[in-house]
């Protein structure tokens, strides 16, 4: 590639490789491979392609004017000098890297992603909320752990209750009223200061399914067979 002469000196003449089929294809295009060159070299450097000469006059310092320049008249403030700009360097052997440089430059900048607020919508007024924290403080997902737990307790009053209250017996004239049997039964709680004490209707299911007493009905009145209290 010939540079162009310049009888002030702004234009350099050297010799660059370009590979075969890079510079038939640019050719055909009718590209300026000098300017093409120079575009992509003046982006490494960071200079501006397009800038015209600069003149020989005397450069003064800028000035910026604010609301307070305009205020006072003389006084203005000096810009502070910016960093120097690094710009990436290029193997110049490689002549696969104007192609990289122009293909760098031309990739538009991303564009960050708005964050999509998240939107809370309140009950209208007036409009009942059910609470998901219980007034015990206990989380809705431990309340059936606890009726579980409670009905553990009641089982275990009635299991102390059998074994300590009642004997069974294959005499069938052993008969015990169930409302006999649980006043029976409420005062052992009593005695004993028991906790979890079930109903009459869970007293006699226990009993019933849990220790298989009998139960029968004897002249008109619900009653436990086959048992008597100590």
């Amino acid at each position: 590639m010939s540079g162009k002469k310049d009888p002030q000196g702004q234009w350099k003449q050297t010799s660059v490789v370009l590979r075969a089929d890079i510079f038939i294809k640019a050719s055909e295009m009718g590209l300026d491979i000098s300017n093409e060159c120079n575009q992509a070299l003046a982006y490494l450097v960071g200079i501006d392609y397009q800038q015209q000469k600069l003149t020989d006059q005397t450069i003064t310092d800028p000035v910026v004017i604010g609301a307070e320049t305009l205020s006072k008249g003389s006084e203005h403030t000096t810009p502070k000098p910016r960093a120097p700009v690094l710009n990436p360097v290029i193997n110049a052997d490689d002549p696969t890297a104007i192609a990289k440089v122009m293909k760098a430059k031309r990739q538009p900048p991303q564009k960050s992603v708005p964050e999509i607020p998240v939107r809370v919508e309140l009950p209208p007024a007036g409009t009942s909320v059910p609470s998901l924290i219980p007034s015990s403080g206990r989380s809705p997902l431990g309340k059936g752990k606890a009726i579980a737990s409670e009905k553990k307790r009641k089982e275990d009053t009635v299991k102390k209750f059998v074994a300590t209250k009642i004997t069974r017996t294959d005499v069938d004239d052993a008969v015990i009223t169930k409302d006999d049997m649980y006043q029976a039964f409420m005062r052992w709680c009593r005695d004993y200061r028991c906790a979890a004490v079930p109903e009459r209707k869970a007293f006699a299911t226990l009993l019933k399914n849990k220790f298989a007493i009998t139960e029968k009905t004897v002249n008109g009145t619900p009653c436990w067979v086959n048992v008597h209290l100590k």
